[in-house]
């Protein structure tokens, strides 16, 4: 969990500092700043199925100690690059690939190491204190960064996050460094397939399970949606609520509060409802949440009321979703399989944000702000239509070892 905080540091000075280093130290158009933000994404789409195939064949620890240092490398380079009036448009995407292929890494790891650490079982309540860490880091860090930029500039800021990447990489090789077994590797089995024979295994294990399937479909579709409305959220609260900066601001904390609310809840909620109802719970909840976002236009008195109780809301139930879906899918998948079943299951719940942040803004132009946001309701709703055979089901998942 150290490990963890250490990178959920970085992670929120990133958030803030990479773009700010763009439009301040090298005056970035908005254009610049959205092929930034996409070098990062895009990592999911194009490497996430070898990335899983690999994680299945190696010491998955070291992996992640390897992506986090090589992360704090690329990241120092910027600081060290404006130093010396070196620093370029071109590095700073460079960066954000590299540190997008090392996320990745690292949080795949970390999903295909936790339920041998801890029983999969358990594996929900564990997922629920990770976001627990994170998120609590989460409403912190952004206001940090915001200090260091101030004080030292947004450069120098990302120093900061290049010693918390190496701090969460000396923190697993102290912690996690001298285990070894299926906490950390897998089969010989994995290594002796060729990449056609691991690739068509992946394929063949992820897609052809229906409870596997719907829980892919369900995620895929709420990603959609988060990706749809992130693309209205801002432009909306300031052409049609009349926000201001800092209300805005104040919003964006939400956010992470509500992810706290949610990862401390969802260990009481498992074991009262079971995951079962919790996931039922959460999923048909989402639509209820993003709906005040509408109604906020339509009650401008409560407007601020509204849109804080949809940030918590929304957040709170997306970490009980996330916690519950992760516990099913580990439950249901060989831990030698699990690198494999999170690349394939990425590609398709990762792969349409960018397209679909792109029609959200086209959607708001053509139909009007107000107009998208009930589509962005409808879209929310879909999630639950995959699982509905899921959700009706009483047997208990049957786990895998």
């Amino acid at each position: 969990m150290i490990s963890l905080g250490f990178g959920a540091i970085s992670s929120g000075i990133l958030n803030v500092a990479d773009d700010l280093v763009a439009i301040y130290a090298l005056g970035a158009s908005a254009t610049q700043i959205g092929i930034l933000n996409a070098a990062g994404s895009l990592t999911f789409l194009f490497f996430a199925i070898p990335a899983g195939m690999f994680l299945d064949r190696v010491n998955r620890i070291k992996v992640m100690i390897v992506a986090q240092c090589a992360a704090g490398l690329a990241i120092f380079s910027v600081p060290i690059c404006w130093a010396l009036g070196v620093l370029s448009y071109p590095q700073l995407v460079a960066v954000s690939f590299l540190g997008g292929i090392a996320g990745m890494l690292w949080s795949m790891g970390a999903g295909s190491t936790l339920p041998a650490l801890v029983g999969k079982d358990l594996l929900s309540s564990a997922y629920a204190r990770k976001e627990t860490v994170e998120t609590s880091i989460g409403i912190v860090a952004p206001g940090f960064a915001g200090l260091l930029i101030a004080v030292i500039s947004a450069p120098f800021t990302l120093l900061v996050a290049a010693i918390a990447n190496v701090l969460a990489a000396l923190s697993l090789i102290f912690g996690l460094g001298k285990l070894s077994g299926p906490a950390t590797e897998v089969s010989g089995a994995s290594e002796r397939l060729s990449f056609k024979q691991s690739f068509s295994e992946g394929w063949r294990f992820t897609l052809t399970k229906p409870l596997i399937r719907a829980l892919i479909a369900s995620s895929s579709v709420t990603n959609m949606g988060l990706a749809f409305g992130s693309a209205l959220e801002t432009i909306y609260f300031v052409k049609i609520l009349g926000f201001s900066p800092q209300t805005i601001g104040l919003l964006i904390s939400t956010v992470a509060v509500g992810g706290l609310l949610g990862s401390l809840v969802v260990p009481w909620l498992v074991g009262k409802l079971g995951e079962h109802k919790t996931l039922a719970l959460s999923v048909l909840s989402l639509p209820l949440a993003v709906v005040l976002i509408p109604l906020a236009a339509m009650f401008p008195t409560a407007a601020v009321i509204l849109v804080v109780g949809n940030a918590v809301l929304y957040n709170a139930l997306m970490v009980s979703y996330n916690a519950t879906a992760y516990g099913l899918l580990a439950g249901l998948t060989p831990n030698e399989m699990m690198g494999r079943q999170q690349g394939f299951r990425l590609v398709f719940t990762m792969g349409p944000v960018p397209l679909f942040g792109i029609i959200g803004g086209l959607t708001g132009d053509a139909l009007g702000l107000q107009n998208a946001t009930w589509i962005w309701v409808g879209i929310t709703a879909c999630a639950a239509v995959p699982l509905f055979s899921l959700l009706r089901s009483r047997r208990p998942v049957k786990t895998q070892s």
